[in-house]
Order: structure tokens, then C-alpha cells, then sequence
């Protein structure tokens, strides 16, 4: 008797648990909304830029601008990203790993722009720096 009470009640926590973190279909999946707000950030960046350069421009202005076209280049409308914002954002564990993948993004960006300059990695600059032994120097290090 306890065994099956166990197993119904194994069986209802993973019914409950399943589909929790599951994005549902009329909200942007996580790979698209992840792209969508990289095209943002970087707008945003640029706005920020053209901004500094030419005072006639308003930064919020060009911003708005700027969204509208990635909007368009995406096939969303801005209500569609708004409401699956809202939703990411009232499921902060899943827009966590979105935000994961764009900080890893921009990790990668920056690691091919600083190799493109300086013509070496990051990585090959500190182990340069800092003779790594073992992988907790290296945590030492970041």
C-alpha cells in the first residue's frame, strides 16, 4: 500500500513539474528571442554612437528606429516581443539561460575582435601573463 501511495505520488510530481520551464508556442522560443535582443543590445550600441557623433540625433529616437527594423528583419511585431518579454521576465529561469547565451555571445565577439586586433586570443595574452598549472589558476585568474 505505501509503495503505491509512493509511486502515485512520484508519478504527480513529475505530471506537475513537466512542461514548467516549456516555452509556450505563441511566445518567441528561446534561440529566436535570443537573437532578437542580441540585434537589440547592439542596436541600442549604435544608436548610443551615432548619438556622441551627430547632437542633431536623439538616441531614443534612433533606438526606436533602429527596433522597428529589427522587428521587421525578425517578422515580429512589437507586441509579440513585448508580451514574450513579459513572459520571460515572469519566468526569470528560463530568461537566465537567454541572458547566459548572449553573455557567452559576446564573450565569443569580443575574443574574435581582440584576436583580429591584437592578432592572438585573449586566452594566449594571459597564459602569457600567467603560466597556468591547473584549471584553479585559471579560475584565479578570471
Amino acid at each position: 500500500m505505501m509503495k503505491n501511495i509512493f509511486f502515485l505520488f512520484t508519478f504527480c510530481f513529475f505530471i506537475s513539474c513537466k512542461g514548467k520551464n516549456k516555452v509556450p508556442l505563441e511566445i518567441i522560443q528561446p534561440a529566436a528571442m535570443q537573437k532578437i535582443l542580441w540585434d537589440m543590445i547592439r542596436a541600442q550600441a549604435l544608436s548610443a554612437q551615432i548619438a556622441r557623433k551627430d547632437s542633431t540625433v536623439n538616441e531614443i529616437a534612433e533606438t526606436k528606429t533602429l527596433n522597428k527594423k529589427i522587428f521587421e528583419i525578425h517578422k515580429i511585431s512589437a507586441t509579440a516581443f513585448n508580451k514574450s518579454y513579459i513572459w520571460y521576465t515572469n519566468h526569470p529561469d528560463i530568461m537566465r539561460m537567454v541572458f547566459d547565451s548572449l553573455n557567452a555571445q559576446s564573450q565569443r565577439e569580443s575574443q574574435v575582435n581582440f584576436k583580429e586586433k591584437y592578432g592572438h586570443s585573449k586566452f594566449d595574452q594571459l597564459k602569457k601573463l600567467h603560466p597556468i598549472k591547473n584549471i584553479d589558476s585559471l579560475k584565479a585568474i578570471e
